[in-house]
C-alpha cells in the first residue's frame, strides 16, 4: 500500500464502550502507524473534551504518544467559525426566527458545564418532559448550534436542518442535517492534512456506518469502509431479514473505494444477496495483537478453568452458558467459569446462577480492562453469541495459546477455529453440545497442551480468514456455505483509487446531545 495520510473516522472511542469495535479500531490505527503511515483518529460523538478518553486508552495499552485523537464538538467549540462559515456558505435561508428558547412551550434543563466551568450543552424539553432539542455552546459559552431530537434508528439520514447561531445568539443559517454538520468539520480536517503534506495523498477509513455514509463523496477523498458486525437479523442466514440501518448501508456500497470485510463468508453472503460485488471487497480479520511473550503451551494453565469475555446482554446468550455450566460441573465438580463483562442482564444471570447452585463455580467479575490476559491461564475460552462480525475475543485468546469453544454462528468462529484441533465448533443454541465441548477441554492436560499449541499457532496468524478474491465478471455470486479449512491468511493491501462521485447515547441515538 503506498504511503498516505490516513484519517480513521468513527462515531466514538471511549474506554470500556462498544467492545471489540473500539479495540479493533485502535489496534488498526497502531498497526498502521507502526507501518509508517501518519494516522489521525476522528470521532463525532458530542462530548466537550476527549482528553480523559485518550489517557484511558494509554493506560490500557491501546494508545501511545503517537496517537492523535480529534473530536468534532471539541474542535468546533474551539473554532466556532468552522460551523458559522459553513452555515453562511450553505445557500440556505437563516433558520426561521427560532429564539433560543420559547419559554411558554419549552422547558430547559440546567446548563451543563465543561471542565472550565463554561456552558457546553443544554437539553430542552416539552411540557411532557420529552427532549425536543439540544443547544450546544462554544468555548466562550455562546450559542453555536441546535440539534433536534430524533427517535429513529437511522437518525443520521433524517432530512433536517440544523440551525447555527452567531456570537450574539441570533440565527445565522442552517446546515444540511448531520451530513452538513459532520462535513463542515471533516472538510477542515482534510484541508489541514493536505496543506501539511501536499505530496502525500489523504485516505479516509470509515469504521462506522453512519460515518461512512456521510463521509463518502467528499471531492478527491478515497474512502475505505470497514465492517464490524453481522448485517442480518435472526436466524442470520445469507437471505435473512435486515433492519433498515443495514439495508440502507448496503445501498451505499457503490460509493466506497473499497470495503473491508472481517470474514470471507460475510463478503460472499452480501455478494450473493446483492447479485454482484458493488465495491472492491477485501477480507482482513480483526487486528488482534500477539503479545511478544505469549505462551502457546499448557504450562501455567488451570485445567479446570474456563473464561468468557462478553457484555451481559441478550445477544451474547450467557444464559445458555450458565445452563451448560450446570452440566459441565456434573462431569468436573471442581470446574470454574470466570465471566468478564458488564451489562443489563447481570441481575437475571445472578438469579439463575443461584437457582442452579452454581455460585461457587461461576464468578461475574464485571468489566475489566485487559481481560484478554486472563486467557493465558485458562483452559478454554467460550463464545455463545447469537452473531458476531468476527470475534476479537477468540483471536485474542488464541494469540495467548488458549483453545476456544464457540457456537458456529455468522460470522467468524468457523474461519478461526479448526474443529477438534484448536477448539470446538458447536451448533448454535445447542446447550448440551456446548457443555460437552467445554467439558472435553477440562481436566485433560495432554489434550490441553495439544490444543493450546494449535490455538497459539492460529492466533499468530495461522487460522484467520483468507484474503478476498474478487469474482470474475459474469460469474455466479459465491454461495454462503460453511467455509473450507483455509491455509494461513495473508492480508492483501488496499490500494486507494480515485473517489467515486456521490452526493448514540443521547448525542447520537436521539441526535440531541
Amino acid at each position: 500500500m503506498p504511503l498516505a495520510r490516513l484519517l480513521i473516522a468513527t462515531s466514538r472511542l471511549r474506554p470500556g464502550m462498544d467492545g471489540g469495535s473500539t479495540i479493533a479500531t485502535l489496534q488498526r490505527a497502531r498497526m498502521l502507524a507502526d507501518g509508517g503511515f501518519p494516522v489521525t483518529l476522528l470521532t463525532v460523538d458530542l462530548i466537550p473534551d476527549n482528553t480523559a478518553d485518550r489517557e484511558g486508552f494509554v493506560q490500557i495499552g491501546l494508545a501511545d504518544e503517537r496517537t492523535e485523537l480529534r473530536n468534532l464538538l471539541q474542535e468546533v467549540r474551539h473554532r466556532p467559525e468552522i460551523l458559522r462559515g459553513a452555515a453562511l456558505d450553505s445557500a440556505t435561508a437563516p433558520a426561521p426566527a427560532p429564539a433560543l428558547l420559547d419559554a411558554e412551550a419549552l422547558h430547559p434543563d440546567p446548563l451543563e458545564l465543561d471542565g472550565h466551568g463554561r456552558p457546553w450543552r443544554q437539553l430542552v424539553r416539552d411540557a411532557a418532559g420529552a427532549v425536543v432539542h439540544t443547544d450546544f455552546f462554544d468555548e466562550q459559552g455562546r450559542p453555536l448550534f441546535r440539534l433536534p431530537y430524533l427517535q429513529r434508528p437511522d437518525w443520521w439520514r433524517a432530512a433536517v436542518r440544523i440551525p447555527v447561531f452567531d456570537e450574539r445568539g441570533a440565527p445565522l443559517g442552517t446546515l444540511d442535517g448531520f451530513r452538513g454538520l459532520y462535513r463542515a468539520w471533516w472538510g477542515e480536517v482534510v484541508r489541514e492534512a493536505r496543506d501539511a503534506e501536499p505530496r502525500l495523498p489523504v485516505v479516509a477509513i470509515a469504521e462506522a456506518r453512519q460515518v461512512g455514509e456521510l463521509l463518502a463523496g467528499i471531492p478527491g477523498l478515497p474512502v475505505v469502509h470497514t465492517v464490524h458486525s453481522a448485517h442480518t437479523l435472526a436466524p442470520h442466514a445469507w437471505d435473512s431479514p435486515m433492519d433498515p440501518v443495514w439495508e440502507g448501508w448496503l445501498d451505499t456500497l457503490p460509493r466506497y473505494d473499497a470495503v473491508v470485510w472481517l470474514t470471507e463468508r460475510q463478503r460472499a453472503d452480501v455478494v450473493r444477496r446483492r447479485g454482484r460485488e458493488e465495491a472492491p471487497g477485501w477480507v482482513i480479520p480483526h487486528p488482534a495483537l500477539v503479545p511478544a511473550d505469549a505462551t502457546a503451551g499448557a504450562g501455567g494453565r488451570d485445567p479446570l478453568r474456563a473464561i468468557t469475555i462478553a457484555r451481559l446482554a441478550p445477544v451474547k446468550r450467557l444464559d445458555q452458558l450458565v445452563e451448560a455450566w450446570a452440566l459441565v460441573v456434573e462431569r468436573h465438580p471442581g470446574a470454574r467459569l470466570d465471566v468478564y463483562g458488564e451489562g443489563p442482564l447481570r441481575p437475571a444471570l445472578e438469579q439463575r446462577i443461584a437457582e442452579l447452585g452454581l455460585t461457587g463455580s461461576i464468578t461475574l467479575h464485571g468489566h475489566r480492562d485487559g481481560a484478554a490476559e486472563e486467557a493465558r491461564t485458562a483452559a478454554v475460552m467460550v463464545l455463545t453469541s447469537a452473531y458476531e462480525g468476527q470475534s476479537l475475543v477468540i483471536a485474542e485468546a488464541m494469540a495467548r495459546g488458549c483453545p476456544a469453544v464457540a457456537y458456529d454462528i455468522a460470522y467468524g468462529p468457523a474461519e478461526m477455529i479448526t474443529d477438534g484441533v484448536s477448539g470446538r465448533l458447536v451448533p448454535s443454541g445447542d446447550v448440551a453440545a456446548l457443555a460437552e465441548a467445554i467439558a472435553e477441554h477440562l481436566g485433560d492436560p495432554a489434550l490441553l497442551a495439544e490444543r493450546s499449541r494449535a490455538g497459539g499457532a492460529a492466533g499468530a496468524g495461522g487460522r484467520a480468514a483468507a484474503p478476498a478474491r474478487r469474482p470474475r465478471p459474469g460469474s455466479r455470486p459465491p454461495r454462503s456455505r460453511r467455509p473450507r479449512r483455509s491455509r494461513p491468511a495473508r492480508s492483501r493491501p488496499v490500494r486507494p483509487r480515485r473517489s467515486l462521485p456521490g452526493p448514540p447515547d443521547l448525542a447520537h441515538s436521539g441526535s440531541s446531545s
